[in-house]
């Protein structure tokens, strides 16, 4: 009896360590933004439902705003998030998406004319 026990318990442990957890995809982000709203087109699918959208910005000389949107209908979108010129911090632009939901960014800046550079890293399939 022992034995079994034993060796169920090791083929469980085994397929539990197999599964794994999900693992976070990111990408480095980059533009330029400006004071009208600039939609950026790159697609990124969401392959872990229930995962978030995160955004950590270098450094910028603008306070911005960014929001996700569905690439497919930009009516259907997150809310702005501000970042604030030279903040770093990362922020949180979407929770609990579905798997297989595809989103994209857009921006606008506090600015007069012209536009700024900005950059920074984006993390979805993450939790949190």
């Amino acid at each position: 009896m022992k034995r079994r026990l034993l060796v169920a318990t090791v083929g469980l442990t085994s397929l539990i360590a197999m599964a794994g957890p999900a693992h976070a995809a990111s990408a480095a982000v980059s533009g330029s933004v400006r004071a009208t709203t600039t939609y950026y087109t790159t697609p990124r699918t969401v392959t872990t439902g229930g995962t978030d959208l995160h955004l950590r910005l270098n450094a910028r000389s603008v306070d911005m705003k960014v929001w996700w949107y569905k690439c497919s209908d930009k009516r259907v979108r997150g809310s702005a998030v501000n970042f604030w010129a030279h903040e770093t911090g990362r922020k949180t632009l979407g929770t609990d998406f579905a798997k297989g939901a595809t989103f994209c960014l857009a921006a606008a800046a506090d600015i007069g004319q012209g536009s700024a550079p900005w950059s920074g890293t984006l993390s979805w399939n993450a939790r949190s």
